[in-house]
């Protein structure tokens, strides 16, 4: 049976549990891009992240239907793919999981029209991302999902199997480090630059 039209996560994993072709295409289409971007972000190696891209999408295919429609798909999809990634990153023995990211939350828009303002933009983009690579495993994670996949704390709990207010802790303790390494950038002209703050986002309407 196909998907219905604009169909969400979960009726095209139903679809992709009932055989449905069309499904599999259409979740591949919605999902790939996000999963690569946080497969990368995992592993900083577009090989591996390749690979884990195509072990979760088998993974996606054999479990689906197992899935309970009750439940967040996006934190269906992405506890497949973060349990790959800390699978890897246990095989690897590397002493870091998460590398800098350039996500959303930190992103450096255009060039300023003042260059020393666009130094100091790129200066604190610097800062910051190594301020984050600092960061514990748990709390990189947990800030990583927030921010970059804006998921509510309720899944990311679901991701990494962790109750909702540890998630949340998790957060709150990121960005209190975060902010207490670069506070000496509080006052500082960086324009449109989105410095890292506790912000509920989705959360808001979800809890």
């Amino acid at each position: 049976m196909d998907p219905p039209e604009n169909p969400s996560d979960a009726e095209l994993l139903r679809g992709i549990a009932e055989g449905g072709e069309l499904a599999c295409r259409l979740f591949y289409r919605r999902w790939s891009p996000r999963l690569s971007r946080f497969l990368l972000h995992a592993t900083d190696c577009r090989e591996s992240a390749d690979d884990l891209l195509q072990e979760t999408f088998l993974r996606v295919l054999r479990a689906a239907p197992r899935f309970e429609p009750r439940g967040s798909a996006a934190a269906w999809v992405y506890r497949i793919a973060a349990n790959l990634a800390y699978s890897h990153w246990r095989q690897q023995r590397r002493g870091a999981w998460l590398q800098p990211l350039e996500y959303d939350g930190l992103e450096v828009p255009a060039p300023a029209a003042n260059p020393e303002q666009d130094r100091l933009r790129r200066t604190w983009m610097r800062e910051a991302q190594q301020a984050v690579e600092r960061l514990s495993e748990n709390h990189r994670l947990v800030f990583l999902l927030k921010i970059d996949l804006t998921l509510t704390y309720e899944e990311i709990g679901e991701v990494l199997g962790c109750p909702t207010g540890t998630a949340k802790s998790r957060f709150h303790h990121a960005v209190r480090k975060l902010r207490a390494v670069l506070h000496h950038w509080e006052d500082a002209d960086l324009g449109d630059v989105i410095r890292p703050v506790a912000n509920p986002g989705r959360d808001a309407h979800g809890m």
